[in-house]
């Protein structure tokens, strides 16, 4: 029997805040409720990436409620209890942690991809056949797998993940991480192998359960007994101020960011213009990009349309 396939929508994360055009002026939000100059957001964007590998009735998204008024209309298909909403920005590790341990609950062979909403991403159709290939048998034996993207040296305020060896595998080992190393630092990494951190994981529910239960055996508990108190049908799940805190408070601090989903492997993609939005800097090189594409797209069309209209004429 094939397993059923999972995503998760990580749409809570903490992250820059840009412009976001509303009808009557500009505000600032969170970037992944921002088009970066199109219409469609990056939380909009995650979730077709979601719905390109799983249907949209096993797509849970992570939200924070003080951002209510930017997800809640591009949710609309959501089923209210596959949200997990947080009181602040910044906790998904948390709500994350908690989505995995419901569908491990409901479908433990189930396999889950967590997609980060905060991303840009230039080449959707490399990125889609790699999640495809991530999600086969062949890959998935080697446990918890993340993407690992080929950097440029445009790329801007990454972290970067050091492969070891494949020996022999179609993924290669994590031997660490580097956090946001300074740009010349950074592009000796690429040189030498490095691959861009993408935050995208994939494995079956039981054995990212299993790994939240070995690293942080508290919060799992914690969790477990939160989740069966409150679940309910057709209600939000909510997790608690009180909860989120004390979670945290006992995990330990490197783990805030992103729960322990360690040891994995890493599979290479391709470049496909990937940038994590990780600063303002990283947003602003990313608007340029697709400023820059645009353009060059609306001159490739003005092109072909003087080309039609003399052949018309002669």
């Amino acid at each position: 029997m094939t397993p059923s396939r999972w995503c998760i929508v990580v749409a809570d994360a903490a992250g820059p805040e840009w412009r976001v055009a509303d009808e009557s002026h500009a505000q600032w939000a969170p970037v992944q409720y921002c088009g970066l100059g199109e219409p469609t957001t990056m939380l909009q964007k995650a979730l077709h990436r979601a719905g390109r590998i799983s249907h949209a009735t096993r797509t849970v998204v992570t939200v924070a409620e003080a951002h209510r008024s930017r997800w809640q209309q591009a949710l609309w298909f959501t089923r209210p209890e596959h949200r997990y909403v947080s009181e602040f920005p910044g906790w998904s590790s948390v709500t994350t942690a908690a989505a995995v341990l419901s569908i491990a609950a409901r479908a433990p062979d189930a396999l889950v991809t967590i997609l980060p909403a905060r991303c840009y991403v230039v080449d959707e159709w490399t990125l889609t056949i790699a999640l495809h290939r991530a999600l086969s048998d062949t890959i998935l034996a080697d446990g918890i797998v993340t993407l690992g993207m080929v950097g440029a040296d445009t790329d801007v305020d990454e972290n970067y993940l050091l492969p070891g060896a494949s020996n022999g595998q179609p993924t290669v080992a994590v031997s660490g991480v580097a956090q946001r190393p300074v740009e010349w630092v950074a592009r000796n990494l690429v040189r030498k192998g490095a691959l861009v951190a993408s935050d995208i994981y994939i494995g079956r529910a039981s054995t990212l359960a299993l790994v939240l239960s070995k690293y942080w055996t508290t919060v799992t508990h914690m969790l477990l007994e939160h989740l069966t108190r409150s679940t309910t049908p057709g209600v939000e799940n909510r997790v608690p101020q009180s909860l989120a805190r004390e979670a945290l408070r006992v995990a330990p601090r490197m783990s805030w960011d992103r729960p322990p989903w360690i040891p994995l492997r890493a599979l290479r993609v391709a470049h496909c213009g990937w940038s994590g939005l990780r600063s303002p800097r990283a947003i602003d090189r990313s608007v340029t990009s697709q400023t820059n594409s645009l353009h060059a797209s609306s001159r490739n069309r003005g092109c072909k349309s003087s080309t039609i209209e003399h052949e018309r004429a002669t």
